[in-house]
Order: C-alpha cells, then sequence, then structure tokens
C-alpha cells in the first residue's frame, strides 16, 4: 500500500479580528439572516408593552412616570447637576472597607473600629469596650475553650491586638531613664550599670521588657496598667563604635559613653486600651515633673492610629509566619528608604531559600527579641524559582568572612542578642532595627485589591498573547502612593512553660487588614477577648484587666459587667431570677478580716464588740465606688518586693509599715473535685477540717479515702454578703448555730476561673499575704513537713458546698510576676 500523504495543518486563527471586515465578508448572510427574522416578527421591531418596564427600572420613580423621549433627557441634565444621595447602607460600606493610611474609622458616637472590624462583625460576637468595637468571641453561648485549646495545641491562632497602643517619649537619654524610675516598676538600672546588667539587651533596643507602669500623683501611687516598652536603637557612624560598645572597663570614662546618654532617643511604651488615657497623663505628669526638677524637656506624644498589633499564637505559629513572610533587602524608589539587611542577606533576598535562611532559625531567639524584617506584600504570589546566581554569591560572601559574617548567616541570634560578640554582624542588626523604627511609622499603604486584580488580568492576558490596550493606564495609575512591601518588628513572647505563646507583630496600621487576610486564608484561626482570656488562665498568665484588682480599669470593667447582669437579670420574672453576688468581689472585707490575725484558725467565734453591728466602724464593707476602694491595694509583683513586706511583718503576723492589704497572686488546683468559677470565694480551713485532709502519697494503697463534705446553710448563701442602701457590701456574720459551724473566713477570691478542656485545672485567686502566711506557718506544724502548697477551702458564689484546693503562691516559683497576655 501507499504511504497516506501527509496533509499540511490548518493555518493558525488570526491574533486579532477585525470586526468591520468580518462583517463585510458575511454581508449575504447576515441579510438572509434578517429576512428570516423580520418575517417571523411581522416586520415589527419594537419591544412588547409588557415588558418595557425592564428598560426603565433603573429610573427612579418620577421619572419613569414622568415618561420618557426628551423628557428623559432633560431630566438625565437635571440630575447631573445633582448629587445622588447614596444610602446609608452603602456609605457605611465604603467607610469600612476603605484604608487610610493613619487612623481609626469611628462610629456616630465616637467609637473606634479596628481595621478588620467589617471581617470579625460577619463571624463573632461584637462588644463595645474601651473605646472599641472589639470581637467579643466566637457566635453562642460563650462556650468552646476545648476547641480552642486544641487549635493552640495542633494549629496557630491569630488575634487583632489593635486596641494596644503605644506612647512614644522622646529626649535625652538620661532624662528618659529618670522618667523610668519614677513610674515603672522593676526600675530600669542605672546607665553606667547596663552592661553590666541582663537589660543591656534592652537598653540597646533589640529586646522588649514588661513592666508596671503606676500614677505618681498625689494622694498615692497607684498601678495604671502592665505595659511593655522598648527603646529605639542606638547606632553610631563611628568606626570605634564596637570598640565603645564592648568595653565595659572604661565605660565610665569613655567618650562614646557620655554621647550616648546625652543623645536624644526614643522610647515606645504599649499599654492596653482600657488604661491608655490613665497612662499617658501619668507619664506626662512624669515629664513635667522631670522639668521642674532638671528643666530638660521630654515629650510625650500619641502614637494611636499609626501602628497596629497582630499575635499569633499556637505550636504552629513560626510555620505560619514562614508561609506569609517573604523578606526583601530594601526598598524600591517609591519605598523612601535605603538597604535594611546586610550585603550577605540582600545576594539571596530573589530566592525563596532566602524566607527559609530566615525565618527557620528564628525558634532559637531567646525571650522578648526584636526582629527586623522588611516584607514583601503578603499577597502577591511569591517567587518559586531559585536564583542560582545569587546563591552563589551567598556562598562566596560566607566564605570571604567566615569569621565575622558567618555568625550572621547562621543566625546565631542568641550570641547576637546575649552578648553582641562579633561587633561588625551586631552593629548590621541595630542598622536594620533602627532603620525599620523610623520607616515603620510612616509607611505607605498597601496597594488597593482592585488594582492587584487588575495587574493579575493583566498578566493572564499577557501570558495568552491577548491585548491589553484597555487596563494597561488603569493598573499603573497612582501606584506612587502606594508601598509593596512593608516594615514590620517580630517580636517573641516569653515562653512561660508553654512552647506556643508565639509572637507579637507589630506594623503599620494601614497593613494591618493585609496581613490579618493572609494570616486566615493560610490557617490561623481567628479569636476573640474571650478566648484570649482561656488561653492567658491555660498557661497560668495573668490577664489585663481581670487578674488585676490594683488597678482603675478593673474596677470600672467590674462596674460595666455588673450594671449589664442586673440589667438582664430585671427582665426575667422574679422566681426565676439568680442570686445576686457582689461584682467586683468586696476586697475591702479581706483587710478587715486580716485585722483577726491567727483567730481564724479557730472558725466562727463572734465578737460583740468587734462586729457589734452593721453599719459600724468596724464593719466589713467594700468600697465599691468609682473612685475605687477605700485604701489602696498592695499587690507585689517581684520577689524582692514580696521580701520586702515580709520583712515587714513582726513576730505577731501584724503589718508594721504598710496599712494597705498586700494581696499576692496564687494559683489554684482544685483537690480531687471541683470547679471553681470567677468570683469564687477562698476560705481559711480549720485544724479539725486538716485531720482528714490527705494527699495522694500519703494514702495507703486502695483504701477508699472517707467522705468529706462542708456546706452552709442555703437560707445563708443568700445572706453572705449583703448589699447596702450606698451600694456597697458587707460580711454578714451567721446568727445560727448550723451555719456558724460551717463558717469559714473569707482570705482572698478568684479573679478568673477553670477553664474547660485545660489539663492544668488552674484558677487565678489572690489572697492576703498575712492570712496566708498565717495558715502556712499552722499547717507546718501539724504536718511536720514544709510543703509548697497551702491547703485551702473554696466556695463558689453561689454554692454552698466548700471545696478543697491547693493554692501555690506564683512569686515562690519565679523571680518576677511581670508577663502578662
Amino acid at each position: 500500500m501507499a504511504p497516506a500523504r501527509s496533509q499540511a495543518p490548518p493555518p493558525a486563527p488570526p491574533r486579532t479580528l477585525n470586526v468591520q471586515r468580518f462583517a463585510e465578508s458575511r454581508a449575504a448572510e447576515l441579510e438572509s439572516l434578517q429576512a428570516v427574522v423580520s418575517g417571523r416578527l411581522g416586520g415589527d421591531f419594537r419591544i412588547r408593552r409588557g415588558k418595557r418596564r425592564r428598560t426603565t427600572g433603573h429610573r427612579c420613580a418620577k421619572r419613569r412616570r414622568g415618561g420618557g423621549g426628551d423628557g428623559d433627557a432633560s431630566g438625565a441634565e437635571e440630575g447631573r447637576g445633582k448629587e445622588k444621595k447614596v444610602s446609608r447602607r452603602v456609605r457605611r460600606r465604603r467607610e469600612l472597607c476603605s484604608n487610610p493610611p493613619l487612623g481609626f474609622t469611628t462610629s456616630g458616637d465616637g467609637t473606634k473600629r479596628l481595621r478588620t472590624h467589617l471581617w470579625h462583625a460577619k463571624r463573632f460576637a461584637m462588644v463595645k469596650r474601651w473605646g472599641f468595637y472589639l470581637p467579643l468571641g466566637l457566635q453562642g453561648r460563650g462556650r468552646g475553650s476545648r476547641a480552642v485549646l486544641k487549635w493552640l495545641k495542633n494549629s496557630a491562632l491569630v488575634h487583632d491586638a489593635s486596641y494596644c497602643l503605644p506612647i512614644q517619649l522622646e529626649g535625652p537619654e538620661d532624662s528618659i531613664q529618670a522618667i523610668l524610675r519614677m513610674v515603672i516598676i522593676p526600675a530600669p538600672s542605672e546607665p553606667l550599670q547596663v552592661s553590666e546588667n541582663p537589660q543591656h539587651c534592652v537598653f540597646q533596643g533589640v529586646c522588649y521588657e514588661n513592666a508596671m507602669l503606676y500614677d505618681v500623683r498625689p494622694p498615692h501611687s497607684q498601678l495604671v496598667a502592665p505595659v511593655m516598652y522598648m527603646w529605639q536603637p542606638y547606632f553610631s557612624n563611628n568606626k570605634n563604635y564596637a570598640t565603645e560598645q564592648h568595653d565595659t572597663s572604661n565605660i565610665c570614662s569613655s567618650s562614646g559613653e557620655s554621647e550616648r546618654r546625652t543623645l536624644t532617643r526614643k522610647l515606645w511604651i504599649w499599654i492596653h486600651a482600657a488604661a491608655f488615657e490613665e497612662g499617658i497623663d501619668a507619664l506626662r505628669f512624669a515629664c513635667q515633673r522631670q522639668v521642674h526638677e532638671c528643666g530638660v524637656s521630654v515629650s510625650c506624644l500619641s502614637l494611636e492610629g499609626q501602628l497596629g498589633k497582630l499575635e499569633v499564637m499556637g505550636s504552629r505559629a513560626i510555620e505560619l509566619l514562614q508561609k506569609i513572610l517573604r523578606p526583601t533587602s530594601k526598598y524600591s524608589a517609591a519605598h523612601e528608604n535605603s538597604t535594611l539587611e546586610d550585603p550577605v542577606l540582600t545576594a539571596c533576598t530573589s530566592s525563596r531559600h532566602h524566607k527559609d535562611f530566615v525565618l527557620d532559625k528564628m525558634k532559637q531567639l531567646q525571650s522578648h527579641a526584636i526582629r527586623p524584617l522588611l516584607v514583601h506584600d503578603p499577597r502577591e504570589v511569591p517567587c518559586q524559582e531559585t536564583d542560582a546566581a545569587a546563591l552563589d554569591n551567598l556562598q562566596e560572601d560566607i566564605n570571604l568572612n567566615s569569621n565575622g559574617l558567618a555568625t550572621e548567616c547562621s543566625l546565631k541570634n542568641e550570641d547576637i542578642l546575649s552578648d553582641g560578640s562579633t561587633p561588625r554582624s551586631h552593629e548590621n542588626y541595630l542598622l536594620d532595627l533602627k532603620n525599620v523604627w523610623d520607616s515603620i511609622s510612616n509607611t505607605n499603604p498597601p496597594v488597593p485589591e482592585k488594582t492587584l486584580c487588575e495587574e493579575k488580568h493583566q498578566r493572564r492576558l499577557k501570558h495568552f498573547y491577548l491585548d491589553s490596550t484597555e487596563h494597561e493606564t488603569v493598573a499603573t495609575e497612582g501606584n506612587d502612593s502606594f508601598s509593596r512591601a512593608c516594615p514590620i518588628l517580630l517580636l517573641k513572647q516569653a515562653e512561660h512553660g508553654s512552647p506556643c505563646m508565639g509572637w507579637s507583630v507589630i506594623l503599620p496600621l494601614s497593613w494591618v487588614k493585609t496581613f490579618w487576610f493572609s494570616l486566615v486564608s493560610h490557617g490561623a484561626h481567628a479569636i476573640g477577648l474571650r478566648e484570649r482570656r482561656w488561653i492567658a488562665c491555660n498557661n497560668v498568665l495573668p490577664s489585663f484587666p481581670y487578674d488585676f484588682p490594683d488597678c482603675k480599669a478593673y474596677l470600672s470593667f467590674m462596674t460595666d459587667e455588673a450594671a449589664a447582669l442586673d440589667q438582664a437579670a430585671e427582665l426575667r420574672p422574679p422566681a426565676v431570677r439568680p442570686l445576686k453576688v457582689p461584682i467586683p468581689p468586696p476586697w475591702d472585707v479581706l483587710a478587715a478580716v486580716a485585722n483577726k490575725g491567727s483567730t481564724i484558725l479557730k472558725g466562727f467565734e463572734l465578737d460583740e464588740k468587734e462586729f457589734s453591728g452593721s453599719t459600724n466602724e468596724n464593719s466589713l464593707i467594700n468600697s465599691s465606688t468609682k473612685d475605687g476602694p477605700s485604701f489602696p491595694l498592695f499587690i507585689p509583683r517581684t520577689a524582692e518586693n514580696l521580701l520586702q513586706y515580709s520583712e515587714s511583718i513582726n513576730g505577731k503576723n501584724q503589718v508594721s509599715s504598710h496599712k494597705e492589704p498586700c494581696l499576692v497572686r496564687v494559683l489554684l488546683r482544685a483537690y480531687r473535685e471541683g470547679v471553681f468559677e470567677e468570683g469564687a470565694i477562698i476560705c481559711a480551713p480549720v485544724p479539725a477540717d486538716l485531720s482528714r485532709w490527705k494527699t495522694r502519697s500519703e494514702e495507703k494503697g486502695n483504701e477508699a479515702e472517707e467522705l468529706w463534705q462542708l456546706q452552709l446553710p442555703q437560707s445563708y448563701v443568700g445572706s453572705f454578703f449583703t448589699q447596702l442602701e450606698s451600694g456597697n457590701w458587707e460580711l454578714q456574720l451567721p446568727k445560727d448555730h448550723l451555719a456558724q459551724e460551717a463558717f469559714r473566713w473569707p482570705i482572698g477570691f478568684v479573679t478568673t476561673g477553670f477553664v474547660y478542656g485545660s489539663n492544668k485545672r488552674a484558677a487565678v485567686a489572690f489572697c492576703n499575704a498575712n492570712l496566708l502566711a498565717i495558715l502556712r506557718k499552722q499547717q507546718w506544724i501539724e504536718a511536720q513537713s514544709r510543703r509548697p502548697e497551702i491547703f485551702v477551702l473554696v466556695r463558689n458564689m453561689r454554692s454552698t458546698s466548700y471545696r478543697r484546693a491547693l493554692a501555690t503562691v506564683v512569686l515562690e516559683q519565679q523571680k518576677d510576676d511581670l508577663e502578662f497576655l
């Protein structure tokens, strides 16, 4: 058979199509088609009268009734002269979707909204609190803690903490140090002793520190809020910079040290929105006092609306950050800044290897470390190719600088952040940090989503070899006012016994929404205020303001909560209303109980001279007014302060130098059974209660423990705390015999209850330090052994049963109690 002839392939279709030439070549076919359609319609191409309404449905009702023709044209001309009134829904939608460079959007009453408000409002229960609309928690009845803790263990969580606001102090270094020593506890070290102090990294600006901010205005000093402060990195262009920084022997006489101390520096103090106004007033008062004492002015400015903060927590937090953070080396011409990374890192910025190179070793950073990065817009598709030439240049630079810069390339950040053993890498790190610090507050907003979509459309048209002249000008319009790279500061949170705490990302406020969408789309679970408090309790950390009863923000929050609960109770019938309990707990009662001393171990003994009436001067009353308790609460936050208080107590366990009651934070763990709720009462057991109290190690084999029960009469539970006409709460002493036998003196209250699903099963509480010392001494004598735990009894406010618990003083297990969430 003859071989088949190969047919020539058909000609390729033209890249462009001329419609006019196509119509001319098909004119006969089009005319015949028109004749067929005309025959079927009878030559009448007009629209049926029943369908004409659709052609004018887009017009307003007046114009439709007015008719068409010339009248429509004149009406259209008149409408062009008047501005069309947009509906409230459209106006609000535009406002919420906008992304201004600075400031929060506000509602009609002045309440600020987060940049992620629209996203949260669709998925979370929102609450108006501390001047913001904040996500309270996931929709439902306020449960779901087991799922949240499971996410924390196996995944990543993200929380928009942009309601934490920064305050900037700018002035001479010595003056700022003096202001901090005035209002901050623990006070930072003296400038001349910084190099010999662990706070050396904090002072250089490569680490941040937690502290307690106090208001020193008369009549007495009072806690404002826990704060986080960070110094602007100090960088010198002097070639002898490394020698000046690392020569600690002649630091007092070096000229570089004297210049540094008089240099103008900046300090950021991050404070919760609940105490922002009070905090900035306290700092401004300290600045004015510094001017009167030394004549040196220090400016105190609010950076509200300029910076945002995102918290990424969980076991896979670093993996999530690796997915969205693609570091770059320098700004483009439109980014108004110069190189931010050293030359070794610049060599590999275009490769995917650089992302792993920078972020894989970040787990080695010490707690509270600050890592500066300039990253690409996370919405853009990352480059999958690897630049071989860049990797060759990287390897060459590593070989040439194996003694110095190789340390930076291997990212041994623990050396850089601890002692700065390599001067050149340390200098490069400080230069990067200072450049990011200076540019983070004046960065242009990101490119709008519409522009990115148009650019993506242009790339697709180019891929299919199609002309795109129509959208070229639109896609490139206005790019000069936007940025494609964002400077951020990565802050590593303290692990505090749990590797799931994660990171904080400080970035410009206009970039918060961009990073938020990227984090959520890559698998992060968003959480609100309620879930964040569960995580803090699971990691035995205090949460502000819930676990800070010595500040005004706590009292204000609890007062609002009490008003909301009372309003909800009034809507229910009287027969099913819950028992009214004191909110906040009557802390002043603990001071009156402390006056009884060791007699609390004997149970109830009525002293008619001391408690003869309900309104006398010795009655146990809580002053729950807006101005706070009748006297301040003293809560030591460091072991040194607790030791000083312990030394001020004489042999009779009476306070000699501290007139205010001293409370210490304790962790409560239930003994065998019991769930402790917020507001539960911690009571002192009598010796008869301890006689049948055994630990697991003291039990004999499988011997069953004898049933232990202690209950108050139901009639006395409702009158344990009685509210007076003034609104204060009073401890009502029992009158009948049964109530007197079951009465136990209160020594503290629970501020955060158990979290369901937590393996630690610990509640956060505050107890009177003097009464705890009395209990511990008595228990050591009876048990003839020194145990760190203290046996206490706990009773929920609306319950009749006492539950046994073990209390552990936090400051006895660690040096300070400054970490918070």
